[in-house]
């Protein structure tokens, strides 16, 4: 009893410096904060009162104080605590990117920052922060050690990722090609329609596929990759160059690492850049060894230590060893060009609509133009959309090969697996904190080692779950690569840094999931067949089903007649019904089967015009964060007219879908009125209408 009668004073101190910080009363509250520090360095809230006073030296222009205070707090035992301090440096004080001599002054673990604080869309979050995670709890770092002396491990076959490379350029000039058919067969059913229905002539379609332009236009691309690249991320993103000499203050062994990989493999040093945004960023784009950026953003140095940050750009290295940088960097071009004009054109958009003038007129006028704007701006999103296809198979087999790669250039898979960890959790925590989605995490999310999606699901489990449940079935990749990871620990008997045993995948699937492939299959076998037939009688003389076998067009019009079919039959079962949907995020994580779900919770993402195709959309619960899809009832339509009402409290009904990155399908979203959702009209839909073309392109 005595023991809580003498820490009540100091308990109301720590109350009066957060009223005293609300109220903007800056040298109250650092008064109170200090008196509760002085007198209760060892209580409990200790940690909260110090984060107080961050804010409030932040607050009164005390910089240098809040910053010692940050680098005393990244030093804590929680992991919380740590990632809120990073954060807080990154708001406080950018890097200086700049040269500054090598003398051992500069070569100390502290790091030089400039004066001009980075400009963020967000202040810093209120003191009343969640409590942080226990010294008991399971994941408290190891720290493990690195090996000293190891024998590399053998180089992977490169055959799978030489694979990878080629289909993701074939993928790129399929995607355009498919763009081509369709558009030609749109035309030819309108020359159907008009010459059979209305008996009136009319110039007959052009139906050639221009696949000898669009393999010249790539190439071109291909070439100039690393100089649009530049221009988009020092334009839109405001990329600087970094020194060495910045990388040596950070990490010494990045700077040693990268001059060592740049001799062995006798290329200049890569052209090294920083990005100012919060969120840990790395990636590594270029044509040619010789033409390769590796970029990585200010989030990153301050969330790592110096051998994490090692660790990444070894990884980054690996990437151009093994060439798969220069794949990615032409996929990364193209998706460019309609996510830059989709965001270049919802931000006009998002300022003519905030400007009124004194004539009712000119103001409507205004509007008009930002209202059509929302138009182009929504098309070069779902051109984004559809192209990034082309690059997910090599965006996630090229990991394996980088992070083996940074095995052996530094001997420390334990802090590469800190590094991706962590990374993880400092996005997820970043987008939590700004209530959306940057811009550049989702654009070069391909050439990023983790996934934004994935991470903001892996931070809110990471405490709650073993690793291994984790990765039962969501974020397989990243849970492969961890395991992996591990295995090298054991090769070099080393402590692993983490405990992990991803299971194979038994997830039974029935085979009416698969409906819409094995359709598409079917329907192109199908062709195949008749296509052999027209041929062999044309070789016996027979030229009644010649036309047969000069139309290629067979091909594609039956798949997406099998798709169709494959779709309808597969319906029910994308969308069940049921009486008793689950209401546990938690639960509907760490299981395999979809699901009929009812969540509460704050829709979160990206307001004005570039979010009204719900392009950036999550709901966040108490227990975690998870994508939502929503679909208009009048499809994308419906989603320009009808914003989303981003930042309410919701009452989401729908389907979740088990995958590596999770989501829902929405039915329904209940704020103060209800929203419905048409996710099972527009797939069936989707379905009669891949029907009718085929069958509009055989006829």
């Amino acid at each position: 009893m005595s023991s809580f009668s003498e820490s009540e004073p100091d308990l109301t101190a720590l109350e009066a410096g957060r009223t005293a910080l609300q109220a903007g009363e800056i040298e109250s509250a650092i008064a109170q904060f200090t008196n509760f520090l002085n007198t209760q360095a060892d209580h409990p809230d200790a940690l909260k009162a110090k984060m107080g006073l961050v804010q409030a030296y932040s607050k009164g222009g005390k910089s240098e104080a809040a910053l010692l205070l940050c680098q005393e707090l990244q030093q804590s035992q929680h992991e919380k605590v740590r990632s809120w301090a990073t954060q807080m440096i990154a708001k406080l004080a950018p890097v200086d990117p700049g040269f500054v001599p090598l003398d051992p002054g500069t070569q100390s673990s502290r790091r030089k920052r400039v004066s001009q604080p980075v400009q963020t869309s967000t202040s810093p979050e209120p003191v009343q922060v969640d409590p942080p995670v226990t010294s008991e709890s399971p994941h408290v770092w190891k720290n493990a050690e690195r090996a000293q002396r190891w024998n590399p491990l053998p180089r992977l076959n490169p055959t799978r990722l030489q694979w990878a490379m080629a289909g993701s350029t074939i993928a790129l000039l399929f995607t355009l090609s498919a763009f081509s058919w369709i558009i030609s067969s749109i035309d030819w059913a309108r020359f159907a329609i008009v010459t059979r229905l209305f008996q009136r002539s009319t110039a007959l379609p052009n139906q050639s596929i221009p696949v000898l332009e669009f393999s010249l236009g790539l190439l071109i691309l291909f070439g100039a990759a690393p100089w649009i690249l530049d221009v988009v991320l020092k334009g839109l993103y405001r990329m600087k160059p970094l020194s060495t000499a910045a990388i040596a203050r950070h990490s010494p062994e990045a700077h040693r690492l990268i001059q060592r990989f740049s001799q062995q493999q006798k290329i200049p040093i890569p052209k090294l850049g920083i990005l100012p945004i919060a969120a840990p960023i790395a990636m590594t784009y270029g044509n040619l060894p010789k033409f390769a950026r590796i970029v990585v953003s200010q989030g990153l140095l301050d969330s790592l230590n110096e051998e994490e940050i090692a660790a990444i750009y070894a990884g980054e290295c690996g990437h151009i060893l093994h060439w798969d940088f220069a794949a990615m960097s032409l996929v990364m071009v193209v998706l460019q060009i309609p996510y830059s004009i989709y965001r270049v054109c919802a931000t006009i958009s998002d300022r003519l609509r905030k400007i009124k003038l004194n004539q009712a007129i000119l103001t409507k006028a205004i509007q008009t133009i930002a209202d059509v704007l929302v138009l182009p701006s929504a098309i070069a999103y779902s051109f984004f959309w559809l192209f990034r296809w082309s690059g997910f198979w090599l965006a996630q087999q090229r990991m394996e090969y980088s992070d083996r790669t940074a095995c052996n250039l530094t001997g420390n898979p334990n802090g590469l697996t800190r590094a991706l960890i962590k990374t993880s959790i400092t996005t997820a925590q970043t987008i939590k904190q700004e209530r959306e989605t940057d811009h550049l995490l989702e654009s070069f999310e391909l050439l990023n080692p983790i996934s934004y999606q994935s991470a903001i699901l892996f931070e809110h489990l990471f405490d709650r779950v073993s690793l291994s449940t984790l990765f039962i079935n969501q974020n397989f990749s990243l849970g492969t690569r961890l395991e992996t990871l591990m295995s090298y620990c054991q090769q070099w008997h080393l402590e692993p840094e983490v405990e992990i045993e991803v299971p194979s995948r038994t997830r039974k699937k029935s085979l009416i999931q698969f409906a819409p492939i094995v359709g598409s299959a079917i329907g192109i076998a199908i062709a195949l067949i008749l296509w052999l037939i027209a041929q062999a009688l044309f070789a016996i003389g027979n030229f009644r089903f010649n036309w047969l076998a000069s139309d290629y067009s067979l091909f594609p019009s039956f798949a997406l007649i099998g798709f169709g079919i494959g779709s309808i039959l597969r319906f029910n079962q994308l969308f069940p019904e049921s009486r008793n949907p689950q209401i546990d995020l938690v639960s509907l994580l760490t299981q395999a089967d979809s699901a009929v779900v009812r969540l509460e919770g704050t829709l979160i993402g990206r307001t004005g015009a570039a979010n009204r195709l719900a392009q950036d959309l999550f709901l966040e619960t108490e227990t975690g964060s998870i994508n939502l899809h929503y679909c208009s009832q009048w499809g994308a339509i419906g989603n320009l007219l009808r914003p989303l009402p981003i930042g309410q409290s919701a009452i989401v009904t729908g389907w979740f879908r088990p995958a590596e990155t999770p989501w829902i399908d929405v039915d329904t979203i209940r704020t103060k009125s209800i929203i419905r959702a048409g996710q099972p009209v527009w797939s069936f839909t989707v379905a009669v209408a891949a029907i009718l073309l085929g069958i509009a392109q055989i006829l």
